[in-house]
């Protein structure tokens, strides 16, 4: 199926190419404000009935996004993009936990702090005035996870103590994120742009003998984000033999 997949895309990519009237490469990095749903299963709940997700707070991140775009543009006003792109998603989650630990109270509250970085393929129509360099987009993306780091600590702070847990390729998310994505791009390089993923971000089957990092009590571990960047066409810079960068 993979294989399937992989020559669809090659294929259109080449007929995309054949037919374009203009390609052009576009790099970007992006300013990423992320946020979720997180709920228990309800087995958890009649386990653990005072257990809560109390909250989850608005995540941001500007380090490490970096991705390049081919665009394809058939007309002035009708064109595709595709690419290659690394991204830092994840969510925080406000959680109370039930602690059995000897000496401590039997329910806590805890942040908890998961993030991801993933290798991404987009592909998404765009339509608007190319000239002007104002047009709107949407379609959709494919994520890889590559490296997921969990840290949490007890919110009330009692020693300020923190645990922190990194692993690549690891089995404690969904190996594949499709996503959705839509947005606009403005003239001089602003753009804007929503993304939702279509499934759950973290691997439900995930059992672990830390009740914090058990992953088993999650029924929903959805993300979305808001993101802004400023996208350059990465054609027009051109080294000079005096070493001088020009715009064409």
């Amino acid at each position: 199926m993979k294989k399937i997949l992989f020559s669809s895309f090659l294929f259109l990519l080449i007929n995309v190419s054949v037919n374009a009237q203009k390609i052009y490469p576009i790099t970007s990095g992006e300013l990423i404000f992320s946020n979720g749903n997180v709920e228990f299963t309800d087995e958890y709940l009649a386990q653990y009935p005072d257990a809560q997700v109390s909250g989850v707070p608005l995540r941001f991140t500007a380090f490490f996004h970096l991705s390049q775009y081919w665009h394809f543009d058939f007309t002035g006003n009708f064109g595709l993009y595709t690419g290659l792109g690394v991204k830092n998603v994840g969510i925080i989650s406000d959680e109370i936990l039930y602690n059995g630990s000897p000496g401590i109270e039997s329910y806590q509250p805890y942040k908890i702090i998961r993030r991801l970085y993933t290798g991404g393929i987009p592909l998404a129509l765009k339509l608007g005035s190319f000239k002007d360099n104002l047009y709107f987009f949407g379609g959709g993306e494919v994520e890889f996870g590559i490296h997921y780091k969990e840290k949490y600590w007890n919110s009330h702070g009692r020693d300020g103590a923190k645990t922190k847990y990194t692993a690549w390729f690891s089995n404690q998310y969904q190996p594949v994120l499709p996503s959705a994505i839509v947005g606009v791009q403005f003239p001089g390089g602003i753009n804007l742009k929503f993304k939702y993923y279509l499934n759950d971000f973290l691997n439900h089957d995930y059992k672990n003998q830390n009740f914090v990092s058990d992953l088993t009590r999650y029924k929903t571990s959805q993300v979305w984000y808001l993101s802004l960047s400023w996208q350059f066409n990465t054609a027009y810079l051109t080294k000079w033999g005096d070493g001088e960068t020009a715009y064409r």
